[in-house]
């Protein structure tokens, strides 16, 4: 059975962490893309968001959740172990990454 997504033909999937790997060949080479879950993590951070304290007294805050690919990828697990704040508060702080903040506000 072939599974389509568009001109994108289902690859791979794993059912327990639900990543499914996509083909489509371009008509010059072979391109993949890969799809993660998220919806869960997402609902669970807006969840946690809502019922956040908004003040930001103490020492600890829970200020983000961010799956591990993404986290990879946009290069703030290298920034963070470097110790690049800039980068990491900028990452955190840009409206597009408001799904994987558990707390309002600016960093």
């Amino acid at each position: 059975m072939i599974i389509r997504d568009g001109s994108w033909t289902l690859y791979e999937h794993d059912m327990m962490t639900g990543r499914s790997v996509w083909h489509y060949f371009d008509g010059e080479k072979d391109v993949f893309r890969v799809d993660y879950p998220v919806d869960n993590l997402i609902s669970e951070n807006q969840d946690v968001r809502n019922s956040a304290e908004k003040a930001w007294r103490g020492d600890w805050h829970r200020v983000a959740s961010i799956p591990l690919n993404i986290a990879h990828d946009s290069g703030i697990v290298q920034a963070h172990s470097e110790g690049d704040d800039k980068f990491v508060k900028r990452f955190l702080n840009n409206s597009d990454n408001r799904a994987w903040r558990t707390k309002e506000g600016q960093l």
